[in-house]
């Protein structure tokens, strides 16, 4: 399905699906219970979702793998209508009661049982092949520890004016030119919305959790600590989100500078960790 046929599920609930819409959903979570050994967790934090979830979970169900995995869902807080959609679809969830997006990530690290962990946001649109095009790499690389892509963006119900095409064409080539720069500037602008990462990379270091929950941070702070770990690669694949907030155009949004870090730790000692480290090596 094309990001542009989600739109009857936009703002949909489970009573508002039609029957054959309603089992697919409800029979998909009762298939992914019976998985006792996964391969692959994909970890989904859970705040305020009610618009998009339904239909992020229809991407979920429309994709396309032999590999075995698991879905969690963290909520972190939610919202009772988010939790009503998940209860009643019988999904998997756990909570975190600590509010913040690196707490909530954590969290579903700790629960995950597969090898591979990707990362992934309720207000997005996933294509069918993403389980393999992001795990399999994995699998032939053994140095690898992360796997990445660049999302699109989609209007508020899913659809895609001329406009929005154009801006995701820039967008797309405007990211690959920044992620193939230097460390510093690849490492801001790879996002959570489509990560891939080694579990047994991943395990040891563990989420910021003393961040505040700033877009960038949680993803970027991790990419950081991972880059000295093991290899990087970049996926291409199609994946749809929702347009970020508006915001000041002469205030760009902040990459985990100073004061969306803790006072200890400044992003210049990070930097000069991983350099020391490196010459260590």
């Amino acid at each position: 399905m094309k990001v542009t046929a989600y739109k009857p599920y936009f703002g949909a609930t489970p009573k508002s699906l039609n029957d054959d819409d309603f089992t697919k959903l409800t029979v998909y979570f009762e298939l992914l219970g019976a998985v006792k050994k996964p391969t692959v967790s994909l970890i989904i934090p859970i705040y305020r979702a009610k618009e998009t979830l339904v239909a992020h979970i229809y991407s979920l169900a429309n994709l396309k793998t032999i590999i075995p995995y698991e879905v969690i869902f963290v909520e972190n807080n939610a919202d009772d209508e988010s939790l009503s959609i998940l209860e009643q679809l019988g999904a998997k969830v756990v909570s975190e009661k600590q509010q913040g997006i690196t707490y909530a990530r954590q969290r579903g690290l700790e629960e995950a049982k597969g090898q591979i962990i990707c990362t992934m946001d309720p207000d997005s649109i996933y294509d069918p092949y993403y389980v393999d095009k992001m795990a399999l790499p994995f699998f032939v690389d053994k140095d690898l520890v992360l796997c990445y892509s660049v999302s699109k963006s989609y209007e508020d119900d899913f659809q895609l004016s001329s406009k929005m095409k154009f801006r995701n064409k820039l967008k797309n080539i405007y990211f690959r030119w920044k992620l193939s720069q230097d460390f510093t500037t690849k490492i801001k602008h790879i996002r959570a919305v489509c990560m891939a990462v080694r579990r047994d990379s991943i395990l040891p270091i563990g989420y910021e959790t003393d961040l505040k929950a700033v877009s960038g941070c949680d993803d970027g702070m991790l990419a950081i600590k991972l880059y000295n770990v093991g290899k990087f690669k970049y996926i291409p694949i199609d994946v749809y989100t929702a347009l970020p907030p508006k915001r000041d155009p002469a205030k760009p949004f902040p990459f985990c500078n100073e004061r969306f870090m803790p006072a200890k730790k400044s992003m210049e000692e990070t930097y000069k960790e991983l350099i020391t480290e490196e010459v260590a090596q």
